[in-house]
């Protein structure tokens, strides 16, 4: 049963008494609803029929085959004559159809998922199931359907239900002068019997969303009170007449007015059982969910095999409370709703302190103290985010106060000692809590500003692409520093940094850890870059050999981890591994597609690309200006200098393989721009200055 527009907020109301009758014994989850292009309707409801992230056009419609419609190129015919004039395919007088469904194709194969459309209804028809739809949009007159997307064989067809005027009774004083049938509708429920998929679309509250812009407020709340209360009795009805066979499912497919992101509720109702937490693999969080998962999840619970062009994963039940479940979509929904302004705010920090740093050094670094401790502060941020995110989600000045008091109080403290020291610290404390908190699931990634958005549903757990870029810059600079204090580089030192980069290089690709598997190839480059310049004093034909192996490596570890060891799920490159296995380069070429098509869009709008690129020429003009900076930091600090080329190589090295390659390079490599501007402050302004002279 789909209800759009109906809100998580809706399902706690306790004047629902019959609703809430269902949270208290069914299995419960928030769902994500992206799609595989804008936030429609039509793409939601393509979305949880295909079990894949589909896209629909939203001006072609499902009609039953002897309603009359509108053919642009000729008078009015019959859908079932439309139909039959551009497929050539027959069908029974009784059908659904959908004329439309050669563009629907077309849409999806521009499309960068794999998406067959009807593959729902073919894999329940192959088993002995059926499918019948119910129920409907519509806007007055103006045909709104789009449940029958989820019910439909190959051939666009349902062969049963009712999505005509007849599932609505006239009513003035509702939204288009129509409301459910809310009787009839149950009644042709109540009387098919044969196993299969029912799938009812209730449009009560999406019709007042559409007008209710143009109501006055009272009016709308207490209208939408009522289509709730509607909605409850239909839903005591149907669980009062149900058989501890049969499973109610109540989903959301999103809004129909203004289209916001966010979580819509999903109950799992049988009689007889109590309440649980919905989970999936695609997920891996306790009480969410994603829309592609519904198509899975439903032919799982009938006992079959999910097929192949399915990218979702069956959803699980597991115990929990519904106090957790509350403040899991809270914090979720908290986050997401201050990120935008957080990040806005870091990154023009980030771009005002690269100005400023600038300019300063550019004037031989006067102003030394207060500008080392901004510099650094914006090295320590990452780490800040990590820690305090989850504990402000609620307040951008209170986040906002902690990030720069924390940030500024200990950079301060760690402007007291030496250069070396001061990065090999920074770099320590940057990394190490971000591995250790990978290492025990990502509970303060999952909740960080800086961390990965549910709602959004780029990913859900690993280390995330920020948090990548941040270990690789940070890591690498700390090893840099450490090895400018060694006078002595002994065989043991030499594995000992091995080892590790090895582990970091693990942990990027392990589908139990930071599950990564861009940061995994970027990191294989940055790392052997870094351990080769620490240790080789000359290239030459058996060091480019050997940067090479440790590349072939790095893709071994990778391909090994996600293959063989893939855990309690598979992650979405173990499914990618999979598919290249199996001779599916179709899915492999529109995983690369997607990724560089990201990643171009990314470099044109994310302000991430505009610090990744403010950063390249920031260093430009400190290694030529004043007075040869590139050459005193050789000559000074061979290792830090070494350090910072593997950094900026694995940037580089990101920006290709990872789909929001631009955001991990935006974010390692802030560990070369803002350490160079502190050295340059801390030790070169004196030699700029002389330099600078006409006498110099």
């Amino acid at each position: 049963m789909n209800v759009p527009d109906l809100y998580l907020d809706d399902i706690r109301n306790q004047e629902l008494p019959h609703l809430q009758h269902l949270i208290q014994h069914a299995s419960v989850g928030a769902m994500n609803m992206k799609t595989g292009g804008r936030n429609t309707l039509s793409n939601s409801y393509a979305t949880l029929g295909m079990g894949s992230r589909a896209v629909s056009p939203t001006n072609e419609m499902f009609y039953h085959a002897v309603e009359q419609v509108e053919d642009q190129e000729e008078e009015p015919v019959t859908a079932g004559v439309l139909y039959a004039r551009r497929m050539g395919e027959t069908f029974s007088s009784q059908s659904i159809v959908y004329p439309g469904l050669m563009n629907l194709i077309a849409e999806n194969e521009k499309n960068t998922y794999v998406v067959k459309p009807g593959i729902l209804s073919e894999s329940l028809r192959r088993h002995g199931y059926a499918t019948m739809v119910l129920g409907n949009l519509d806007e007055g007159k103006k045909p709104v359907r789009y449940a029958p997307l989820i019910t439909m064989d190959r051939r666009g067809v349902t062969e049963e239900g009712d999505i005509g005027e007849n599932v609505l009774v006239q009513d003035l004083d509702r939204p288009f002068g129509v409301k459910a049938n809310y009787q009839r509708i149950g009644q042709q429920l109540l009387s098919w019997h044969k196993p299969g998929l029912a799938v009812v679309d209730l449009g009560d509250l999406y019709r007042l969303e559409r007008v209710g812009h143009t109501m006055s407020p009272l009016l709308q709340d207490r209208l939408r009170m009522r289509i709730l209360q509607e909605l409850d009795d239909f839903l005591g009805q149907m669980v009062q007449k149900m058989d501890k066979h049969q499973l109610l499912v109540l989903t959301s497919s999103g809004s129909g007015s203004s289209q916001k992101e966010g979580l819509q509720p999903i109950l799992f109702y049988q009689k007889g059982t109590d309440f649980r937490l919905l989970t999936s693999s695609t997920t891996r969080r306790t009480g969410i969910v994603s829309n592609i998962d519904l198509a899975p999840t439903l032919l799982t619970r009938l006992g079959i095999t999910v097929p192949k062009g399915m990218m979702g994963l069956p959803m699980n039940s597991i115990p929990g409370s519904i106090k957790d479940f509350w403040n899991t979509v809270e914090r979720v929904e908290s986050i997401y709703n201050l990120r935008p302004s957080v990040l806005y705010s870091y990154i023009l920090l980030q771009i005002t302190v690269l100005l400023t740093g600038l300019i300063f050094i550019l004037k031989n670094g006067k102003g030394r103290g207060w500008m080392e401790s901004v510099l650094l502060a914006v090295m320590l941020a990452p780490f800040i985010f990590l820690v305090f995110s989850g504990m402000t989600a609620h307040s951008w000045w209170l986040f906002s106060g902690i990030l720069v008091v924390s940030g500024l109080g200990l950079a301060f403290l760690l402007t007291r000692i030496s250069t070396l020291s001061l990065f090999f610290w920074t770099g320590l404390f940057v990394f190490l809590p971000v591995v250790v908190d990978g290492l025990m699931g990502g509970p303060l990634i999952q909740q960080s500003f800086l961390g990965y958005d549910p709602i959004k549903g780029a990913r859900y757990y690993g280390i995330g692409n920020e948090y990548m870029g941040v270990v690789l810059g940070s890591s690498i600079l700390a090893s840099a520093a450490w090895l400018e204090k060694r006078e002595v580089v002994t065989r043991w030192l030499r594995w000992g940094v091995g080892l590790f980069f090895f582990f970091l290089l693990l942990f990027f690709a392990a589908p139990f850890w930071g599950t990564n598997a861009g940061g995994a190839l970027a990191s294989a480059v940055g790392f052997a870059v870094a351990y080769l310049r620490f240790f080789q004093k000359r290239w030459s034909t058996g060091l480019f050999l050997k940067a090479v192996g440790l590349g072939l490596i790095g893709l071994l570890l990778l391909v090994v981890l996600n293959s063989w060891l893939p855990g309690p799920s598979p992650s979405h490159i173990g499914r990618a591994l999979a598919d290249l296995r199996e001779g599916d380069f179709e899915a492999v070429l529109r995983i690369i597609h997607r990724k560089l098509e990201m990643n171009l869009k990314l470099l044109r709008v994310s302000s991430w690309g505009k610090v990744f690129l403010l950063s390249l020429v920031a260093m430009a003009i400190l290694s030529f200006r004043p007075a040869g900076g590139l050459k005193l930091l050789m000559r000074r600090y061979p290792q830090m200098f070494n350090g910072f080329a593997a950094i900026l190589a694995g940037a580089l090295a990101a920006i290709v393989f990872n789909d929001s390659g631009i955001v991990s390079a935006a974010t390692s490599i802030i560990y070369v721009v803002m350490p160079f501007m502190i050295i340059a402050i801390r030790e070169w302004s004196d030699a700029w200055e002389k330099a600078s002279r006409p006498d110099g």
